[in-house]
């Protein structure tokens, strides 16, 4: 019964996108495809290698635990998968500790070198990816590493591929999942960000202020040159209207002293005489009637007495 079971179990299935190598007396003898496998009992056995599984789940608080485990298998998946990494703590270069996850994307090509190139090839992969992420970001400030994450991912990948070749795997991408830095990082960061907010709108706030007492100064200008045309425009248009009216009032004496000089041609009186009579009889009128008792004294000579008596 016992050599039955035996039997049975030398006749395995090799899955679609799976390998197992076969070794005969210790030694490799050929890789299996995917298919029906049939072994030859006590020559015959599949060589198995170690490899790591990572288990997701969820806590009551709803945070997220991820669980690594190891054992060893028969089927190398050449399939491409993905291989998680634990949270690694690594200081930067302005001594600042932050918790980074990467995790990357690989392919078996050489499942023969897989088995036979390395001993435990997760746990080498994983130290490794250590390695090169504290070299890397070890040489890194804070800010630089949480701006520079697809320069990082394009370094580890290209430092640690030509090693991962050697032992059959190929890495596809390389990427960090998350970047934390410790809780008083954290805090630091959020002061500092709102403290460059406040910054920001402080400035906002004083251009526009500029702006405003600006636009002020540059309207109360405009205003100011407008009212000053507007009273020179007055002023002009004043005295053009006072000299057009002065000149109006020149040309109508002008025209009454020819009308008078007509007149008083047959009299052989001079016109200009006659004028100043007459300015100065209602001189002396004006003073009279604005007072109830006057004394003016009258000129010795004059040719107007006699028309004085009549007012």
């Amino acid at each position: 019964m016992i050599l039955f079971f035996y039997f049975i179990s030398c006749i395995k299935v090799v899955e679609k996108g799976t390998v197992i190598l076969i070794e005969r007396l210790g030694k490799f003898h050929r890789k299996a495809e995917p298919g029906l496998l049939c072994l030859i009992p006590f020559v015959d056995r599949p060589r198995s290698i170690w490899w790591r599984y990572a288990e997701t789940s969820v806590d009551y608080s709803g945070n997220q635990m991820v669980k690594f485990y190891q054992s060893r298998i028969i089927r190398i998946d050449l399939r491409e998968v993905v291989m998680d990494f634990p949270n690694q703590a690594i200081v930067t270069r302005d001594n600042v500790e932050i918790v980074v996850h990467p995790m990357l994307l690989y392919k078996i090509y050489d499942p023969i070198r897989v088995a036979y190139e390395v001993y435990d090839l997760p746990h080498a992969v994983e130290k490794l990816v250590q390695t090169t992420l504290r070299s890397i970001i070890g040489d890194m400030g804070l800010d630089d590493t949480l701006a520079s994450r697809e320069e990082i991912n394009r370094a580890i990948r290209n430092k640690i591929s030509n090693v991962c070749l050697n032992w059959g795997f190929e890495i596809t991408q390389f990427e960090l999942l998350e970047i934390h830095p410790t809780p008083t990082i954290q805090s630091a960061m959020h002061k500092q960000l709102a403290a460059e907010r406040i910054r920001r709108a402080n400035i906002v706030t004083a251009d526009g202020y500029r702006e405003q007492v600006k636009t002020r100064a540059e309207g109360d200008q405009q205003s100011m040159i407008s009212l000053a045309t507007g009273e020179k425009n007055v002023k002009v248009l004043d005295a053009k209207g006072q000299s057009d009216a002065r000149v109006l009032i020149a040309n109508a004496e002008a025209e009454a002293v020819r009308i008078i000089a007509e007149a008083l041609k047959d009299f052989n009186v001079p016109p200009t005489q006659y004028l100043i009579g007459l300015r100065y009889i209602d001189t002396f009128c004006e003073l009279s009637c604005k007072a109830s008792k006057r004394l003016i004294y009258f000129p010795f000579e004059t040719d107007i007495i006699g028309a004085m008596s009549r007012c």
